[in-house]
């Protein structure tokens, strides 16, 4: 199956030069879903004209996003933040909202980029 998921320019980017492996997302009833062997289809945010393809490799399902994080924060996200705290709070300001964190959980979906 295909799924379809927006990335923004950076992470896109980071994707597309295999540096990111792991995307983070809410598990709500879209990301439910996406099973391990599934293709996931990213368009590039803002202009969507651009899209890479990856499988699906491995889901990891948690009840919070501290937990989520804590597990690959030194290879994920040691460079730009100073604390899985940090970007706990990040995540609430841009991205979900703490309601819908504690409703859904979230997931780390671990990728092979399809060359």
């Amino acid at each position: 199956m295909v799924h379809d998921l927006k990335l923004y320019g950076e992470n896109f980017d980071s994707m597309k030069a295999d540096k990111k492996v792991r995307e983070y997302r809410l598990y709500d009833e879209k990301r439910q879903q996406i099973k391990i062997g599934d293709t996931i289809r990213f368009i590039k945010l803002p202009d969507k004209d651009e899209v890479l393809f990856a499988t699906v490799v491995n889901i990891e399902v948690f009840n919070n996003w501290y937990d989520c994080y804590a597990k690959y924060f030194d290879e994920d996200f040691k460079g730009s933040y100073h604390s899985i705290q940090d970007v706990v709070d990040d995540t609430y300001q841009g991205y979900y909202t703490k309601e819908e964190s504690e409703k859904y959980g979230c997931c780390c979906l671990t990728l092979s980029k399809i060359k």
